[in-house]
């Protein structure tokens, strides 16, 4: 099928203060999660892939695995490279048919962030491949972060990069955390709101898994027209397929053991589709 044109629908979304999740995703069992979730959301839905899993498989075989699994659903299914750090895996990726790509530089200097960007930006634009950035820090994982300076993303760093590299959406660190968090993460909404009264493009909440329903409804309301949800899919893919193992070690055979854990990634999914929908008033 033809998606519509990403990079529109995107635009279209800040403007009516809609939200596309993307779902990282790691083989063909969590994507068809993703893919029934949105059908029965009926909403359009982001697969994305971490570098691990596209340096474990390709980025072709990423591409393979969504054109084959979209038949499951009737809603649009937009491939993305999640935070990648390497330019030149950006532009394979953009070369075997992903619909946009994340060059993440928001660990290098401003200057390094704006000329990686730039790079991917015009490698991009003859595929109409939809480019992410980053400014500012997402704690968890191996990100360090001293203070809130540190992490936050700086208003003018984020209009410097979008007036000389052009991304077309941009990811902003303000509060948010990759993974589950002892704490729930402080969004920090006035930094936010000054981003999204500084510049025009989507904006991107990263740490979906661990963010209030609340807070990404507002965040919607603030420019914020994609959210990235990982951790949630992964530890329910591994919890329950590790339940489902231990009931029967030696007898455990794939196909029937993903019957049972399929539809209960899918929920997951199905949970976090919904919260971007939920009428809330401020």
């Amino acid at each position: 099928m033809n998606n519509p044109d990403l990079i529109q629908l995107l635009n279209n979304y800040r403007k009516q203060q809609k939200c596309l999740i993307g779902f990282n995703v790691n083989d063909i069992y969590d994507l068809k999660a993703v893919a029934l979730a949105a059908e029965e959301a009926n909403c359009p839905v982001m697969a994305m892939t971490y570098p691990p899993v596209v340096e474990l498989n390709s980025s072709l075989l990423c591409k393979k695995m969504v054109e084959g699994i979209q038949p499951y659903t009737k809603q649009p299914i937009y491939l993305h490279l999640d935070h990648s750090v390497s330019v030149d895996m950006c532009k394979q990726a953009i070369d075997d048919g992903y619909d946009s790509v994340m060059i993440d530089g928001s660990q290098k200097s401003l200057k390094e962030n704006i000329a990686m960007t730039k790079e991917v930006v015009k490698y991009a634009e003859s595929a109409g491949v939809l480019v992410e950035a980053e400014i500012g820090k997402i704690m968890g994982r191996d990100v360090v972060v001293k203070s809130d300076a540190d992490f936050l993303a700086s208003v003018d760093d984020v209009k410097a990069i979008v007036e000389e590299a052009n991304p077309h959406i941009m990811a902003v660190g303000i509060g948010t955390s990759h993974g589950f968090t002892p704490t729930t993460p402080q969004i920090h909404f006035d930094r936010l709101s000054e981003i999204a009264e500084a510049v025009s493009v989507p904006l991107v909440l990263h740490g979906g898994t661990g963010i209030p329903d609340e807070d990404i409804q507002k965040s919607i309301t603030m420019g914020v027209a994609k959210l990235n949800v990982g951790t949630i899919v992964h530890t329910t893919y591994m919890k329950e397929l590790y339940n489902e193992i231990s009931k029967d070690i030696n007898g455990a055979y794939p196909p029937y053991l993903m019957k049972d854990v399929i539809p209960r990634i899918k929920n997951v999914v199905l949970d976090r589709l919904n919260a971007v929908n939920l009428e809330l008033q401020y």
